[in-house]
């Protein structure tokens, strides 16, 4: 196994936030410009969509200051489940994301695993 030094996990974990919180930030502001388009795509309330969106803006900004990241990263986790779930029971949805599945999702919900299980490594304001 190659030992790395620590700056180079916590560099690692760091990347990872940052990618999870761009995609969380842009596909909340997605949401918030026609959220009853969303809730209806969705087959949710309009109060659900909502909450949908105003989780992924709040993991976004967690994730980026690193403060409660892993709780983030949870809230993350259990919308990328919900979000499979339609993938694959309500649309019958393929695996592969280039022709509309799940994969996408499954790999964001991998991403934030990262975080929920290491935490934010160093570069954040409270480890």
């Amino acid at each position: 196994m190659i030992q790395l030094p620590g700056a180079a996990e916590d560099l690692s974990l760091l990347l990872l936030r940052i990618i999870l919180a761009i995609t969380f930030f842009v596909s909340s502001r997605n949401k918030r410009r026609d959220i009853h388009k969303f809730a209806k795509n969705n087959g949710l309330p309009v109060p659900a969509a909502y909450l949908v969106m105003v989780i992924e803006l709040s993991a976004s900004a967690l994730m980026t200051l690193g403060v409660l990241a892993q709780f983030a990263a949870m809230a993350v986790m259990i919308l990328m489940l919900g979000t499979i779930r339609l993938h694959i029971f309500k649309w019958k949805s393929p695996y592969w994301a280039a022709q509309g599945g799940w994969e996408y999702d499954l790999t964001l919900l991998a991403m934030a695993s990262v975080i929920a299980v290491f935490g934010p490594g160093a570069y954040a304001l409270f480890n």
